[in-house]
């Protein structure tokens, strides 16, 4: 009997060893940044080391650089994910500083920002405000990127990475080059944003160029303009989706003041309006141009635009294709698509 009990006790110290104890995983927690750039500067530096970072910025603080980290950059390159709660604060160039950007995304980083204003950053190349290079991510919910300049492309962003901007406003920005408010060059969705009052100096997009996969979803595309070019709201060449957004009061030296579809580009419109946009040659409303460009008009209104020479509503060029389903095209001047080389379905006048 004894024996018996020895073999029982002997299992039963094996089956205790085999049990193992589960401990929970280490939760991250939000590190609090001072009002001081170089505190930003450092918990950037600390995050990229360690692999991953989460931090609040001080409420309302203003984070007035006035000189660059490295090259064209206020801060440290994001090459990990990171999560900024602004709190209210602006990242801002200081206008007696040298010219620098204030956020740079590099391959592999994940900046995911919220509540966070980024202002007056200038590079002579591109990205006045934020850059996204290839293989990088942002993700931003109520974002203001205002008043940023770029001497080439994307005055407020440049992205070549993957970009998400929801509830937010892309303002007041100037590139010489295109994209005053927004040049993407890879995948970029836009929602519930407004992109307003933007400069592209010449070529293409005051508000928007696009020379990838972009969709704009209940948002506005107001009051910007190409000095120098064509599609004063929105430049496409390859694949855009607009859906329940207005693209309004956007001004363009030459064509297309609302939007230009070009170069083989798919542009579709979903119930949203074109309205009262202004072309200094041809096309108030849209220019779809360069030859197998495709457009899609679905329940969507191109109304009171107007340009210099008809057509003042939309201009389709030879070879190009228009679909027009249920969208009016009415009220522009000096005509709707009158002077349009190739017919518009659904357009008289």
């Amino acid at each position: 009997m004894s024996a018996l009990r020895a073999l029982a006790g002997a299992a039963a110290i094996a089956t205790a060893a085999t049990v193992v104890t589960a401990v929970p995983a280490a939760a991250h927690t939000s590190e609090h940044v001072r009002c001081r750039t170089s505190a930003l500067i450092a918990a950037i530096t600390k995050a990229n080391a360690q692999g991953f970072g989460e931090f609040s910025l001080a409420r309302g603080c203003v984070y007035d650089f006035t000189a660059p980290f490295s090259g064209d950059d206020a801060t440290p390159p994001i090459t990990v994910p990171v999560h900024i709660d602004g709190n209210g604060a602006t990242l801002r160039r200081s206008t007696t500083a040298n010219l620098f950007r204030l956020l740079e995304v590099a391959t592999g980083g994940k900046a995911t920002l919220s509540d966070l204003t980024i202002e007056n950053g200038k590079v002579t190349g591109d990205g006045g405000g934020l850059l996204v290079q290839s293989g990088g991510t942002i993700h931003a919910t109520s974002v203001l990127v205002k008043g940023n300049t770029a001497g080439n492309n994307g005055g407020g962003i440049e992205n070549l990475g993957t970009l998400r901007f929801v509830r937010s406003r892309v303002a007041d920005n100037s590139a010489a080059g295109s994209g005053g408010g927004i040049s993407s060059e890879s995948s970029a969705s836009v929602i519930s944003t407004s992109v307003e009052g933007n400069t592209a100096g010449r070529f293409f997009g005051g508000g928007v160029f696009n020379d990838s996969v972009i969709t704009i979803t209940r948002s506005s595309i107001t009051g910007n303009r190409v000095t120098a070019g064509d599609g004063g709201g929105l430049w496409n060449n390859h694949r855009m989706t607009v859906d329940d957004s207005t693209i309004v009061d956007n001004t363009a030296s030459d064509h297309g003041g609302g939007v230009t579809n070009a170069q083989l580009g798919r542009a579709t419109f979903n119930r949203s309006t074109i309205a009262k946009n202004t072309a200094g040659l041809l096309a108030g409303g849209i220019y779809n141009v360069d030859s197998g460009s495709y457009l899609v008009l679905n329940r969507s209104s191109v109304t009171k635009n107007k340009a210099a020479d008809a057509p003042g509503g939309v201009f389709n060029d030879v070879g190009d294709t228009v679909v027009n389903k249920h969208s009016p095209i009415t009220g522009n001047r000096p005509t709707n698509c009158v002077g349009s080389p190739s017919p518009v379905a659904g357009c008289t006048g």
